[in-house]
């Protein structure tokens, strides 16, 4: 694939992510909220777009790369969470909480991203096995 293509899927993946990241965030706020007077806070929607672009280009580079699986994963994982971590979390938090709640946090994203990623994983392995099977057999040693 060439730069154009990619710079396509990623803006286009953006796009998508911020979008559905917006409208499910807009849903809960008025869903669990009582209180509407205060709206959303601007900046929890603004730092979401750099998140859906690093998560854009994460899965970019897990999808469509050469790289080998575990340098895709590795990239995939600290591109997800570490964006969420960084573009989500820093900041919107407030400055009284403690450093024991931001690890804490960081935790709760890592066995989430692994819980989610195994998952996704074990599909694909059953999905590509399934297909192994179900292909035609072509004999090499039929003339």
């Amino acid at each position: 694939m060439s730069t154009k293509d990619y710079a396509k899927k990623i803006a286009l993946g953006t796009c998508v992510y911020y979008t559905a990241a917006t409208f499910l965030i807009l849903f809960l706020y008025f869903v669990i909220n009582v209180d509407l007077s205060a709206g959303v806070n601007p900046v929890a929607l603004i730092t979401i777009l750099p998140f859906a672009f690093m998560f854009s280009v994460a899965n970019v580079v897990y999808l469509h790369t050469e790289l080998k699986f575990v340098a895709r994963m590795l990239l995939h994982y600290a591109l997800t969470v570490g964006g969420a971590f960084t573009c989500l979390y820093l900041p919107n938090k407030s400055p009284e909480q403690k450093t024991a709640g931001a690890i804490l946090l960081f935790l709760i994203f890592t066995i989430l991203y692994f819980a989610i990623m195994s998952i996704i994983w074990i599909t694909n392995a059953r999905i590509k096995r399934v297909k192994r099977d179900e292909a035609k057999y072509h004999s090499v040693y039929k003339k």
